[in-house]
């Protein structure tokens, strides 16, 4: 998958504090790209919190001064949210991962999300501490597997790690590469 093509950022646990901030960040940061974002987590309690959480903090960046009203609108429209794995994933150029740092629960969450994705869409893993490598085995196509690690606060630092499994290609990592760019953010391999 090249940058072009990427269009629909899907967002696994965004019921996550790391969740939420890299969803709003793909939707705010990369409006120029016109990024559309699915929120995906299981309970629709979490659905109605973060939807919450995006308008209040849409509201204070026009508060600010940082965006205009007709901004944060759109920016807002371009995310949705959704409780269905297969609905939320089914349309994603890109995937990021940003569930619980259990190895377990990412290899179930990931296996799960790769064998519904388009053949070509990139899966990465915030993970901070469990690699890729260790999670390749669970997915479908590895070779597009990478660590997409964005630093808490995902809005505010602009470090993201990109780090390849043995089997993730390089046109994979020049894409998540370019997508970070794209979103504001420094991305370094």
């Amino acid at each position: 998958m090249k940058i072009e093509d990427v269009k629909v950022i899907t967002v696994l646990g965004a019921g996550g504090v790391m969740g939420q901030q890299i969803g709003m960040n793909t939707a705010l940061a990369g409006r120029a790209h016109d990024y559309k974002v699915v929120m995906y987590d299981l309970r629709p309690e979490d659905m109605e919190r973060i939807k919450a959480w995006a308008v209040k903090y849409l509201a204070g960046r026009v508060e600010k001064g940082r965006i205009t009203q007709e901004e944060a609108d759109k920016v807002f429209a371009n995310i949705s949210y959704s409780t269905d794995l297969e609905q939320a994933v089914k349309d994603a150029d890109l995937v990021i991962e940003a569930v619980k740092e259990d190895l377990q629960i990412k290899r179930s969450v990931l296996g799960a999300a790769s064998k519904l994705v388009k053949a070509d869409t990139i899966i990465g893993t915030n993970s901070s501490n469990i690699c890729s490598s260790k999670l390749a085995d669970a997915v479908v196509n590895p070779q597009r597997l990478l660590n997409v690690h964005y630093f808490n606060p995902a809005l505010v630092m602009k470090l993201v790690e990109l780090v390849r499994n043995p089997y993730t290609n390089d046109e994979t990592v020049e894409t998540a590469k370019a997508f970070c760019l794209n979103t504001g953010k420094s991305p370094i391999t």
